[in-house]
C-alpha cells in the first residue's frame, strides 16, 4: 500500500505535458487578427491556416523594436511568413528583348531562281524534263533546240577553228544563242553543225514552271522553263511600321507553322523600303533553311521577332505591383523587414520586366506573396505614406 501511494505522489509531482502547453496556446488568423481558433482549423473569412499567436512578452519586445524598423517597412514574422509562402529572388541581368509578332507566307528565293530562254527562235525538238516538280542535277539535259540562225552560228565557228581565221568571235556567238560549255564541247566533238543542240540545267533545282511544250514554237526571248532551288527559302513578313525601326539585318527570329506547331530558326535578310497602306506594315523578307525539304511555298505562318536583344537589369514581371500613377516592387531588406521600392519598368518579355531606375542588381525582392504583405502593411499602416501619394490600393498588371 505505501509502494502505491509514494508512486501516485511522484506522478504529481511531474510537470505538465508539453502537449497540454501546446493545445493551450491561442490560434489566430494572420490576415484577420480577430479570428480565435484551434491548431489545424482554418480562417472562415480567407480559408489561411490559424497560426500561434505571440505571446504578450513577446509582443512587447516587438513594440520597443519598432523604433528601430526602417523608414516605411514592415516586419512579417517567420510564421507569418510562411503561411504567406513568401518567396524571394535576387535582382540581376538577363538577356532579352521586346517580342514583336507577325504574319506571313514563305515564299521561293529569286536569287535561287534560274529561267532558261531561248535568244534565237526555232522548235523545242525533245522535252527531257516535261512535267512540273520534276528534280534535275547540275548538267542534267533540259531539252533539245531546233534553230536555223544557231545552226549558222555553229557553221562559222567550226570553219574558224579548221581554217585558223575566224571570223570574229564565234566562240561568244554561240554563248549569246545560250549555247553552254557541255554544249560547245559536243560541238567540237561531232565536228559539224548540230540540228539539235542541248540545252543542260546550270545547277541542281526543280522544274517550278514549263510553258512550253515538246514540239513547241519558241520565239526569241520566250521562257522554256523555269528551275528553282528550295533549299533556302523566303519568308515574307507583314510588320507594324511603328516595330520595323528596332528590327535590322542578320537579327534572329522564329517561324512557327500554326497548323503543325512546328518551329524554325530564320534570320532577317532585309526590311523592304515599300509600305502597305491599307495594312499600315512594311515588308520584312527572312532567310529560311529548308535542306531537308519539309516547308512548302505559299504556307501561313507566324513570326516572332526579339528585338533590341540585350542585358538588361530585370525581375520577374509577377513581381511588379502598379499603382494607379506608379509601379514598385517589394524589397526583402532582411531580418523578417520589407518595404515597398518605387521602379521605372521598360519592356516586358519572357516573363521578365525591365528596370530602368529604381533598384540595382543584388537586392532581394519578393516574387511570391507580396499581394499579402501589400495588404499587411496597409492594415498597419507601413504603407500609409505611398498610399497618400498613390491615391489607389496596388493591384497586379
Amino acid at each position: 500500500m505505501r509502494i502505491i501511494l509514494l508512486t501516485v505522489m511522484f506522478l504529481l509531482c511531474l510537470p505538465i505535458p508539453a502537449v497540454q502547453a501546446e493545445d493551450a496556446k491561442t490560434y489566430i488568423c494572420p490576415m484577420h487578427p480577430h479570428i480565435h481558433g484551434q491548431k489545424g482549423e482554418s480562417c472562415p473569412v480567407c480559408g489561411m491556416f490559424l497560426v500561434p499567436q505571440e505571446s504578450e512578452s513577446a509582443t512587447e519586445t516587438e513594440k520597443e523594436d519598432k523604433s528601430a524598423e526602417p523608414e516605411g517597412a514592415v516586419k512579417i514574422s517567420p510564421t507569418y511568413r510562411q503561411a504567406l509562402g513568401v518567396k524571394t529572388e535576387t535582382v540581376g541581368r538577363h538577356e532579352f528583348g521586346k517580342r514583336i509578332d507577325a504574319h506571313g507566307h514563305i515564299a521561293p528565293s529569286t536569287r535561287d531562281q534560274h529561267v532558261i530562254a531561248v535568244r534565237t527562235s526555232g522548235w523545242i525538238t525533245a522535252l527531257e524534263k516535261d512535267a512540273v516538280g520534276d528534280t534535275v542535277k547540275k548538267g542534267d539535259l533540259l531539252f533539245s533546240f531546233y534553230s536555223p540562225d544557231l545552226m549558222s552560228a555553229q557553221a562559222d565557228y567550226l570553219v574558224g577553228r579548221r581554217t585558223g581565221r575566224p571570223i570574229g568571235d564565234t566562240e561568244g556567238r554561240l554563248r549569246l544563242y545560250g549555247m553552254d560549255n557541255q554544249a560547245i564541247k559536243a560541238l567540237q566533238k561531232s565536228g559539224r553543225a548540230m540540228e539539235k543542240t542541248p540545252f543542260h540545267a546550270p545547277a541542281d533545282g526543280v522544274l517550278s514552271a514549263l510553258p512550253m511544250r515538246q514540239g513547241s514554237f519558241a520565239k526569241e526571248g520566250e521562257t522554256v522553263l523555269v528551275l528553282q532551288d528550295y533549299q533556302k527559302l523566303w519568308v515574307m513578313a507583314h510588320v507594324p511600321l511603328r516595330d520595323t525601326q528596332m528590327l535590322h539585318e542578320n537579327a534572329k527570329a522564329v517561324v512557327m507553322i500554326d497548323e503543325t506547331g512546328e518551329r524554325f530558326a530564320a534570320t532577317i535578310e532585309t526590311v523592304l523600303p515599300a509600305t502597305d497602306p491599307l495594312r499600315r506594315t512594311a515588308m520584312v523578307r527572312l532567310l529560311l533553311d529548308n535542306t531537308d525539304g519539309r516547308l512548302k511555298t505559299d504556307t501561313l505562318v507566324h513570326i516572332m521577332f526579339e528585338a533590341d536583344s540585350k542585358m538588361r537589369l530585370a525581375v520577374p514581371a509577377e513581381a511588379v505591383l502598379y499603382g494607379k500613377d506608379t509601379a514598385y516592387v517589394i524589397e526583402d531588406m532582411g531580418e523578417g523587414y520589407f518595404r515597398p521600392v518605387r521602379v521605372q519598368t521598360g519592356i516586358t518579355a519572357k516573363g521578365m520586366t525591365e528596370i530602368t531606375s529604381g533598384l540595382h542588381e543584388g537586392q532581394n525582392i519578393v516574387v511570391t506573396g507580396q499581394f499579402m504583405i501589400d495588404a499587411e502593411s496597409t492594415l498597419r499602416g507601413g504603407f500609409a505614406a505611398m498610399s497618400a501619394e498613390d491615391g489607389t490600393h496596388a493591384q497586379k498588371h
